[in-house]
C-alpha cells in the first residue's frame, strides 16, 4: 500500500489556549479548536495533548478538535489516586458529561484506545466514528505472546523493586521508550515537553501504573473482559471504524493487518508512512489528511 508523503515541518509548539474542567475532585486540561463535528482525541503513555499538536489544525479547520490530557498526565491534576485503567475511564467519561460532548469522533492511540473504545461500546449512541493508531485490541494469553525484549522489560514493570526504579529513579517511559519508539529525533524543545509534567519523581505514577495494567497471562482479568468485550463489539458494529497504521510499527504491524481486516469486517485501513509506536511524532501531517480524507469519504456516503 503506497503512502502520501508531506514536506510539511513538523512543529515543536503548542499554540493552543489552555482550558481545565473540574472533574471528580480534580481537573483535566483540555484543548478546544474549531467548530462542527467534534473529534476527541486520547493520548495513551507517557504522552498527553502535546502529541496531537500538529494534527489538530487539519482537523479543526472544519471540525471541533479536543484534545484532553489524561488525569495525572499533561497538564491534568495528580490527584491521589490509584490511576489504574477504571480511574482514567471515569474521568474521561466525566468529560464527556460534563463537556456535554454529542456525536463524537474518536481519535485513539495507544491507552487511549483501551479508554475510548471502551466508551464507545457503551454509548454507541454518541459515536459518529473511530480512528484507531497503535491500539490495544486484545489481551495477551502469555508472557509468550511477546517478543523476547518487550517481555523482559515489562516483566520488570510487576517487579516490586524494579518498576518502581525504572518509572521514578530511571523515568523510563519518558526518557527510553519515547525517543526509541519514534523514528525520528525528537528535539530538545520536544522532549522538555513531554519531561515537564514529570519533573518530580513522585509525579510519575500514572506512568508506572499504565504498564502495570496491561492484561497479560491472567494479569488484570478485569481489562481482559473489557478488552475482549470491545473486541467482539468491533466485529458487529456498523460504525465507521478507520486503522492508521505505519512500517514498521509496534502494536499495528504490517502482519497482522490481513487478520485485522478479517477480525473487523467494517474496517478500513491506510499505511501512512514510515514509524514505530509514537506516529503521530513522525507522520503528523500524514495523520491529519488522513483522517479528513477518510472523514469527508465515508461522511458524504
Amino acid at each position: 500500500m503506497r503512502f502520501k508523503k508531506t514536506s510539511e515541518p513538523i512543529s515543536t509548539a503548542f499554540p493552543f489556549q489552555s482550558k481545565y474542567v473540574n472533574i471528580l475532585n480534580s481537573e483535566l486540561h483540555y484543548i478546544d479548536e474549531g467548530e462542527g463535528t467534534t473529534f476527541l482525541f486520547l493520548h495513551g503513555n507517557p504522552t498527553s495533548s502535546y502529541l496531537w499538536r500538529n494534527i489538530i489544525p487539519h482537523v479543526s479547520k472544519y471540525n471541533r478538535a479536543i484534545a484532553v490530557d489524561l488525569i495525572g498526565m499533561g497538564k491534568s491534576g495528580k490527584p491521589d489516586i490509584s490511576y489504574n485503567m477504571v480511574d482514567q475511564c471515569n474521568y474521561i467519561e466525566n468529560f464527556i458529561k460534563k463537556l456535554e460532548l454529542k456525536n463524537i469522533v474518536l481519535v485513539l492511540h495507544d491507552w487511549g484506545s483501551f479508554i475510548g473504545l471502551k466508551y464507545a461500546m457503551e454509548n454507541e449512541d454518541n459515536i459518529k466514528g473511530i480512528v484507531l493508531m497503535e491500539g490495544i485490541l486484545r489481551p495477551w494469553e502469555s508472557w509468550e505472546t511477546i517478543p523476547v525484549v518487550t517481555r523482559r522489560m515489562f516483566k520488570k514493570f510487576f517487579d516490586p523493586i524494579q518498576g518502581p526504579e525504572l518509572i521514578y529513579d530511571q523515568n523510563f517511559f519518558i526518557e527510553k521508550a519515547l525517543p526509541y519508539l519514534t523514528k525520528r529525533k525528537l528535539s530538545k524543545a520536544e522532549m522538555d515537553n513531554y519531561r515537564k509534567p514529570f519533573l518530580e519523581k513522585l509525579s510519575r505514577k500514572p506512568m508506572l501504573s499504565f504498564p502495570r495494567e496491561l492484561p497479560i497471562a491472567k494479569k488484570n482479568p478485569q481489562n481482559a473482559d473489557i478488552i475482549n468485550s470491545y473486541n467482539k463489539w468491533l466485529s458487529n458494529t456498523t460504525i465507521p471504524f478507520h486503522i492508521l497504521w505505519a512500517k514498521p510499527g509496534s502494536l499495528f504491524r504490517k502482519e497482522y493487518i490481513p487478520l485485522m481486516r478479517k477480525e473487523f469486517p467494517n474496517m478500513t485501513d491506510e499505511c501512512i508512512g514510515k514509524s514505530k509506536h509514537y506516529i503521530q511524532e513522525d507522520l503528523p501531517h500524514e495523520i491529519g489528511n488522513a483522517i479528513i480524507e477518510w472523514f469527508s469519504k465515508y461522511n458524504n456516503n
